[in-house]
């Protein structure tokens, strides 16, 4: 156990999980929600709301389980991300249309 969470404490390995899950997440929200955006663009979007949700996390640290907590934090956040670039990127203001 003191091994993993050495391996854990590496900020490369955290990076490492804070793109994975932000790209996992990204791809499963695009599956599910199939919006013009692709599996690509979500997967990025989903990256920078998990590092979001990880920094975010950073900022709150509770003292039981840091790393954890911040790890669903960055879940978290890629999925409240998603929501948002698709919530508000989806519908792009309408030109007027001239009678």
């Amino acid at each position: 156990m003191n091994e993993l969470n050495t391996l854990l404490a590496n900020p490369v390995v955290t990076l490492i999980l804070i793109i994975l899950i932000g790209a996992i997440i990204g791809w499963l929200y695009e599956k599910q929600t199939h919006s013009p955006h692709g599996y690509i663009t979500s997967a990025l979007v989903g990256v920078a709301g998990s590092y979001t949700g990880y920094f975010l996390a950073t900022l709150v640290t509770l003292p039981s389980y840091p790393l954890i907590i911040r790890l669903i934090a960055a879940a978290v956040g890629a999925l409240i991300i998603l929501w948002a670039w698709r919530t508000f990127h989806l519908h792009p203001k309408r030109s007027r249309k001239r009678r």
